[in-house]
């Protein structure tokens, strides 16, 4: 009986230690297979902030860009008043009384509009301004006549006469053709076209 508890107790030891060796084993390996995958999370997280960081860059760069361009954009637009410069006609003759209160009405809204060039030219005494006048009717469909005067805004106005009535008119006309990207300066383009001798007077 002796010995047979003592085999049973030495069985019992030696499964216990087995068990225990075992377990020592078991420990290890896992800590082993935890280490690199703590160490891989920690790389994919550099990896991760790297990445956002690398994509978040160019946004704060293309925005700040934009900033910039539309500060010179903006800057471009104070600076040169004369961006999208719109040219206002009037072919008048010489002590017209219509032509001197168009004249009178289009002196007192240029500081109005820094962008708006305003030209004269003389048609009852200067025949080459009034074969200019005669090119310019015939190409926005006016009859050729002398009756003046006559305000020519890019390619979508032409008026013959001027009244109180016309003043507001002439305003959201020059206001448009300065938004306009169809603004097409006819009188430039004939001037180009055809050896006119004109005699133009700058009104300010």
């Amino acid at each position: 009986m002796k010995q047979d508890r003592k085999a049973i107790i030495i069985g019992i030891g030696i499964t216990l230690l087995l068990l225990v060796i075992a377990f020592l084993i078991f420990y290890i390996i896992y800590q082993k297979e935890e280490e690199p995958k703590t160490t891989s999370v920690s790389k994919d997280n550099n990896t991760i902030k790297q990445e956002n960081t690398e994509t978040s860059n160019p946004s704060i760069e293309e925005n700040t860009q934009d900033q910039r361009e539309e500060t010179t954009v903006e800057n471009t637009t104070e600076n040169n008043p004369a961006e999208n410069q719109v040219t206002l006609y009037l072919f008048r003759g010489e002590k017209c009384p219509h032509c001197e209160h168009a004249i009178e009405f289009l002196k007192s809204i240029t500081d109005d509009y820094p962008y708006l060039n305003i030209i004269s030219y003389e048609v009852w005494y200067n025949s080459e301004n009034k074969k200019l006048m005669d090119q310019v009717a015939t190409r926005v469909g006016l009859e050729v006549s002398s009756a003046v005067p006559l305000i020519v805004i890019g390619n979508n106005y032409a008026e013959r006469g001027f009244s109180e009535s016309l003043k507001n008119t002439l305003k959201e006309e020059i206001e448009n053709a300065h938004t306009s990207n169809e603004y097409d300066d006819i009188i430039k383009e004939i001037l180009e076209t055809n050896p006119i001798n004109v005699t133009e007077e700058s009104i300010k």
